[in-house]
């Protein structure tokens, strides 16, 4: 990824070019790498476990450099929390302890406050555009804020982890569908007050204990994406998937730039590469498996509601998200048109 004013201008040449750097090999795009430092190391932590996405998209990113730097640059995947949790890997990245991670969204939301919308269900209509807002100029400021506060960045695209959906036992269509129901989310104030705000009762239970809250009518609703709705084998315990696709779930990929400023040019360009092509690819991967769960649940008994007003949930969210949007740069409103 480019720094300072340059920051738009090359990311689109890059992803103009990930595509063609993957066919024609990065080689070709960087150039000849002999004659470098040597002996870079990269190590890349995450408190993800491996096979989660962003862990494949490290590893990934991995094999492309290593494969076309004839190993001048080392890179090591540290996955599973050896590091700690989000927050803390963060400041480590941050402390250049470890170069890069692979995480959520955690950054932005610690380095760049006023941009914390960028977590926030309800925002954002899509994947696509979260995208154009993150590369919009008037985000700018957010990923400077990074560099300035977090000595990190981007690197390469969101990586797609899928959109958060609804579970429950009984279809859900529009907000009054959700009135009083018992839902479990993460303990995050924010999404708190957005589901309070259109009806729901959220109610915390950790991650970890979700199943068998569901089972015990401790909670008699979830939100979750696909992966994560599979994974905790939730069709045993809930009836219907309904299609709310109020949250958008992404991930990324971070390097600390004073890192990055010190590897020679060719390095840094293979890293920019690398990173495109990989996040590029498991966000392609992660698309075709997300299909390939909803069969999966579908055949498992659980009943796909596809005709979700979704437009009416954000309608019922919108007097809270106005609100916060008093503590974050610019106007919601501006936002969603771009």
């Amino acid at each position: 990824m480019a720094h300072g004013s340059d920051y738009h201008s090359r990311r689109t040449v890059l992803k103009r070019t990930a595509v063609g750097a993957s066919g024609l090999g990065l080689t070709a795009v960087v150039g000849c790498l002999g004659g470098g430092s040597g002996g870079n190391e990269i190590t890349i932590a995450s408190t993800y476990e491996p096979g989660h996405v962003v862990v494949d998209a490290a590893e990934e990113f991995k094999s492309i450099v290593e494969a076309e730097s004839d190993d001048e640059l080392e890179v090591t995947v540290s996955e599973g929390g050896a590091y700690g949790g989000e927050e803390e890997i963060s400041d480590l990245c941050r402390e250049g302890t470890v170069e890069a991670h692979a995480d959520s969204r955690w950054p932005y939301m610690m380095y760049a406050e006023d941009y914390s919308f960028v977590n926030i269900p309800i925002v954002f209509e899509d994947y696509e555009h979260l995208t154009r807002v993150t590369e919009h100029e008037d985000f700018q400021p957010a990923h400077e804020e990074m560099r300035s506060d977090g000595n990190q960045f981007m690197m390469g695209e969101w990586i797609y982890r899928g959109l958060r959906h609804f579970t429950s036992n009984e279809p859900v269509r529009e907000p009054s569908d959700v009135d009083g129901i018992e839902l479990r989310l993460p303990e995050i104030d924010e999404w708190v007050d957005i589901w309070s705000e259109i009806g729901a009762n959220p109610t915390p239970v950790s991650l970890d204990e979700l199943y068998s809250g569901l089972q015990t009518g401790v909670v008699e609703a979830s939100e979750g994406d696909v992966p994560q709705i599979h994974s905790f084998n939730l069709q045993e315990v809930q009836d219907y998937l309904s299609l709310t696709g109020h949250h958008v779930q992404v991930g990324a990929l971070y390097m600390n730039d004073e890192f990055y400023q010190g590897l020679d040019d060719a390095h840094q360009e293979l890293v920019d590469e690398a990173s495109v092509e990989a996040t590029q690819q498991i966000s392609a991967d992660a698309r075709e498996n997300e299909e390939t769960l909803f069969q999966e649940l579908e055949d498992a008994g659980m009943e796909i509601i596809e005709d979700v007003d979704q437009d009416a949930f954000r309608n019922a969210a919108e007097p809270v998200v106005e609100e916060m949007f008093g503590d974050w740069a610019g106007e919601w409103d501006d936002w969603r048109q771009i």
